[in-house]
């Protein structure tokens, strides 16, 4: 790993480095270091080779950070994620920095890193749709506890928060790019979710945005990242698994409940999406479940 740093001659740092157990490595996100650092003009940290992602975000003032060949100046409210693997160097831009910074790793975050910057990173405006003090505050409780509790929890939350940057990022590219448009989409997507138990087609989805089905399907896609078709799957699919597991329902009713016309394409569907059958989902996952209590036709629709 290449390393190099000036801390200046004003800065003040609070950091707090997190132990790690034997359970660490298995886990999706695990929470390495974080800090909360108020630098002066002649901060600057130079970096590539540690298996780890960064997290930075400006409380005030602002820093520059060069990444992938590109130079961003990083304000107030602004958040930047990087893949420490790379080259990648931040400076204060001002007299003064003031911002928070998270390190972290695990299984999926690299993938939730590319998911977020997509080949192109840049500083993402939080606003207050999200509240990353408030992220860092929860990961801090939790850094200072050592125990698998405190390891799963801190992997919940860089998940939710790594998540929410995600459709943020997302979302506010829409709106850019398509404008007025959005409306349309979370109004067929709620439309969605009250209607899935119907036979819906996309060229209806389409009408009802007052689109024609390919700019429809193209809007959709660029809006939730799934097709329409895709998305209605999804819904009619979560709810048909709580159904599984929250009555003794047959495959034929729990198929019929969840808007697909038939048994046999209802367990398609299922097996293709979750990789097992709806009964055999049942049986893995509804505890206290035992044969005398599946009925004779949950046996016909397997």
């Amino acid at each position: 790993m290449f390393l190099q740093y000036e801390m200046g001659d004003r800065s003040r740092q609070h950091s707090r480095a997190v132990l790690r157990t034997r359970q660490t490595d298995a886990l999706p996100f695990a929470l390495s270091t974080m800090g909360d650092f108020i630098c002066d003009a002649r901060y600057y940290t130079r970096r590539c080779g540690l298996e780890e992602c960064l997290l930075l975000y400006t409380l005030k003032g602002a820093g520059r950070v060069e990444y992938e060949k590109q130079r961003h100046v990083l304000r107030a409210g602004q958040l930047f994620l990087l893949d420490c693997r790379k080259y990648h160097a931040y400076a204060t831009e001002e007299a003064e920095w003031h911002f928070l910074w998270i390190h972290f790793f695990g299984k999926s975050a690299f993938d939730y890193e590319a998911l977020l910057n997509e080949g192109q990173a840049k500083p993402v405006a939080l606003g207050k749709r999200i509240s990353l003090p408030d992220y860092y505050q929860q990961l801090a409780y939790y850094a200072d506890q050592f125990d698998l509790i405190q390891e799963l929890e801190i992997s919940i939350l860089l998940q939710r928060l790594l998540s929410d940057l995600i459709q943020l990022k997302r979302r506010e590219g829409f709106s850019i790019k398509y404008g007025g448009y959005r409306e349309r989409m979370e109004e067929s997507i709620h439309w969605m979710k009250e209607h899935f138990r119907e036979e819906i087609c996309v060229d209806q989805l389409a009408e009802r945005c007052h689109l024609s089905k390919f700019y429809y399907t193209k809007m959709f896609q660029s809006y939730s990242g799934q097709t329409p078709y895709g998305y209605l799957m999804g819904v009619r699919l979560k709810q048909a698994q709580q159904l599984l597991l929250e009555t003794e329902r047959s495959v034929g009713e729990i198929a019929l409940a969840c808007g697909f016309s038939e048994s046999k394409n209802f367990i398609a569907c299922f097996k293709k999406k979750v990789g097992i059958t709806p009964l055999q989902f049942r049986k893995k996952n509804q505890a206290g479940n035992c044969p005398q209590q599946v009925r004779q036709s949950d046996h016909a629709g397997k």
